[in-house]
């Protein structure tokens, strides 16, 4: 009796641990634009507007924006886009959610018109 309830359990151990290893890995982390960690416009990724610019100085206030961001300017394309936050220019990237927050990096959500800028 003894003997079968080791045995009963081991087999249960045996497809417990193939049903595991059958589950999908775990899921990709999703890419998010990461705003403000880039570092030179090989990184950094198209279209900068004026309404980005401006939620992300309301969202740090115009003295903390001018000292790192105060280069900044619009433009359409990745090269265009000099160098990021270690040159004073503000620009996005693509990274994971968790890296970007990581890094201190800024998200922008909302349409055009009503663009909010947060903390990743």
């Amino acid at each position: 009796m003894k003997r079968q309830k080791l045995v009963l359990a081991a087999v249960a151990g045996l497809v417990a641990g193939v049903g595991a290893g059958a589950q999908s890995p775990a899921a990709k982390p999703e890419n998010v634009q990461c705003w403000g960690v880039n570092s030179c416009g090989g990184q950094a990724k198209c279209s900068v507007t004026t309404e980005d610019l401006a939620a992300v100085k309301k969202l740090m206030g115009d003295a903390e924006y001018q000292k790192k961001f105060g280069k900044s300017e619009v433009h359409s394309c990745s090269g265009k886009a000099k160098c990021g936050g270690t040159m004073g220019v503000l620009n996005w990237m693509e990274l994971p959610g968790d890296v970007c927050k990581a890094r201190g990096g800024l998200l922008l959500e909302g349409k055009p018109g009503a663009r909010v800028a947060r903390k990743a």
